[in-house]
């Protein structure tokens, strides 16, 4: 029950930072420059997927699902304690605090890789 868990969060961390840019995209508020830019669409998009594999992967049990998914929640794990800085300098309380929620559950996801299972 805890890889699905973990497996579910990590594909709905991954498809929410797809919809997230797609949005902020489309409604031109992108903050950055082009080059600039470049690189963080690319790191994003990089960590959505990586999340949304390995988030596939931890649910079926394959064996390399959870070094993958760990690699994909350590960026989360970046990105969004990267994010509450930025919306905090912004002044926007409402994201900062979204994103701060979104790092406590990501942590507890990492953790809860070590835990080993009472039932063995």
């Amino acid at each position: 029950m805890r890889d699905k868990i973990i497996g579910m969060y990590s594909i709905f961390i991954g498809i929410s930072v797809l919809a997230m840019w797609t949005l902020i995209i489309l409604k031109g508020n992108v903050p950055e420059g082009k080059t600039e830019l470049s690189f963080h669409l690319f790191s994003e998009f990089l960590m959505a997927l990586v999340c949304i594999i390995s988030g596939a992967f931890v649910i079926r049990k394959s064996s390399m699902g959870k070094h993958i998914n760990m690699f994909g929640l350590g960026m989360v794990v970046y990105s969004v304690l990267n994010a509450a800085g930025y919306y905090g300098e912004k002044g926007s309380l409402a994201m900062m605090s979204i994103f701060i929620v979104l790092f406590i559950l990501t942590l507890i996801a990492v953790f809860m890789h070590f835990l080993k299972k009472s039932s063995q």
